[in-house]
């Protein structure tokens, strides 16, 4: 499963968005749920927390990424800091 948490500005409840897949994560799956995730936050800003996952920083992960500036911005977080990802409390 790959989960986001979604909170908007001056709101005070998160909306979870979730993918389900029989299979393990890869760059591609993920490309994928981040093009779902762009559908869902249509028109909107997004902020995505990241840990060091290798498919999250892929060089095709990069340049995919690169060409999603104009609605998502990514931050890294560090290489181990479940405290830091509030998605880490679903698990």
């Amino acid at each position: 499963m790959a989960a986001a948490l979604g909170y908007h500005t001056g709101g005070d409840r998160a909306r979870m968005c979730f993918h389900l897949q029989p299979d393990s994560y890869d760059t591609d799956s993920l490309i994928g749920v981040l093009e779902q995730l762009a559908g869902f936050y249509a028109g909107q800003r997004v902020v995505l927390l990241w840990d060091g996952l290798s498919a999250h920083w892929s060089k095709r992960m990069r340049q995919h990424l690169a060409a999603q500036q104009h609605w998502l911005q990514v931050e890294r977080l560090p290489a181990y800091a479940p405290e830091l990802n509030p998605v880490e409390g679903l698990w």
